[in-house]
């Protein structure tokens, strides 16, 4: 079945988050009822869910927890806050309902029938874009502004180290919903697997394999935690050439990984790295006073 623009948009939104409750209603009840329609939520779940999984917990710098003490605590006390009783409201008439009432021979304009259409896709476009900004922030951000106390006193020239390329590698099976998500980072060689699936099954440990036509069998980057993120240094030894074309793979082996240090099993999740972020040129010397 084919949907039009309302009901792709209500799924859309649905998983956005931005329905209302009787809207939210309408969808659940559709999705009971009619399993295209439910995969076509789970096909919304799938695109969005992949970037909710690579964006990752940022952590505020501590001086920034001391400015915001330091501000609150300079705010001179008020009146004590005082909750609303809670009562319970006597039923009120419902509010008239105010209806354009055509005449009998008029023609409903057709633009009116899509004007929900339209803004329910600026909904679900604003929240994709956000959530695209974010994804971007988190990885092309860096820090480097101190607090005023902190600053170097006099005229000082300093020179800015360039922002390493970033690389991200989806891993899935079959081009189905993502299982990991790698990000890599070339400067350091530090790798941060994003656990976005299921847990590993009783006993057994997830590990990530490095695939290059330039080893004669995989290598181990190590076990994946239990946890939803694993970072490690395990690519200090490869180039960056390497990196950036192997294929990174996971397969599930006895607990603490593979004995023998090549895989026992065929891989059930893989993915290439793709750059997300490119390196930065070297800038030219910043004076600062």
């Amino acid at each position: 079945m084919s949907y039009d623009e309302d009901h792709i948009a209500m799924a859309a939104e649905y998983v956005l988050g931005t329905l209302d409750g009787e809207e939210r209603s309408q969808v659940e009840t559709m999705m009971g009822v009619d399993p295209e329609f439910k995969a076509l939520v789970e096909q919304w779940e799938r695109r969005l869910g992949e970037l909710h999984a690579m964006v990752g917990v940022v952590e505020p710098a501590d001086e920034v927890w001391v400015r915001i003490r330091t501000a609150v605590a300079a705010i001179a006390p008020a009146a004590a806050m005082r909750l609303p009783e809670i009562t319970t409201p006597a039923a009120a008439p419902p509010a008239p309902v105010v209806q354009d009432i055509a005449p009998d021979n008029a023609t409903p304009a057709p633009a009116a029938d899509n004007v929900r259409g339209w803004r329910t896709f600026a909904y679900a476009a604003s929240a994709l874009a956000a959530c695209l900004a974010a994804f971007i922030a988190v990885q092309a951000s860096r820090p480097d502004i101190l607090p005023a106390a902190l600053q170097p006193k006099g005229k000082v020239e300093t020179v800015q180290a360039p922002a390493p390329a970033q690389y991200a590698a989806v891993l899935q099976r079959d081009g189905g919903s993502p299982a990991f998500v790698m990000t890599i980072d070339t400067n350091t060689k530090a790798f941060t697997v994003r656990k976005a699936g299921p847990d590993a099954p009783p006993g057994r440990s997830y590990e990530l394999w490095m695939v290059s036509d330039r080893f004669t069998q995989p290598r181990s980057l190590g076990v994946i935690g239990a946890t939803d993120f694993t970072t490690k240094s395990d690519l200090a030894s490869f180039d960056n050439n390497t990196i950036r074309s192997a294929i990174y793979a996971v397969t599930v082996e006895q607990e603490g990984g593979s004995p023998s240090g090549a895989p026992t099993v065929a891989p059930i999740y893989a993915g290439r790295p793709l750059e997300i972020v490119p390196a930065a040129s070297v800038p030219a010397p910043a004076k600062s006073r």
